[in-house]
């Protein structure tokens, strides 16, 4: 997996872009070097560009990595996060994962999009 990321303090945004094959531990140790950034402050929204990853997860991956972000909500604070995925096996985990979460948290709101305009104007709306 290869990332990047950026922090509009303004707009207390995430600005985050994956490529390649990202495995459960990848994404969790990545989410957490995030959350140890001196930029990074509680209740930050976040919009993911995952269109050129693969996140080739089984229920087993999905599932630990919604206990992952469950332990990690209450230090996230309330946030959105956006999710841009262009469809195959990235969305469909994508997707496990937003039902798996959303039954057991909503301290997180977690949205999946197929364009990045969409995931921005959600973001930045308030009360959604």
């Amino acid at each position: 997996m290869e990332y990047s990321y950026y922090f509009d303090e303004a707009k207390r945004l995430i600005h985050i872009k994956k490529t390649g094959t990202v495995t459960p531990d990848e994404e969790i140790a990545f989410i957490k070097t995030v959350m140890a950034d001196p930029k990074f402050r509680k209740g930050m929204s976040s919009i993911s560009d995952l269109t050129d990853a693969s996140y080739d997860w089984s229920l087993q991956d999905v599932d630990r990595f919604r206990a992952f972000v469950y332990s990690i909500a209450d230090a996230a604070g309330p946030c959105k996060w956006a999710l841009v995925a262009n469809g195959g096996i990235t969305q469909a985990a994508a997707r496990m994962f937003i039902v798996l979460y959303d039954i057991h948290s909503d301290k997180i709101r977690i949205k999946l999009f197929s364009n990045k305009f969409d995931a921005v104007k959600w973001v930045q709306k308030a009360g959604e």
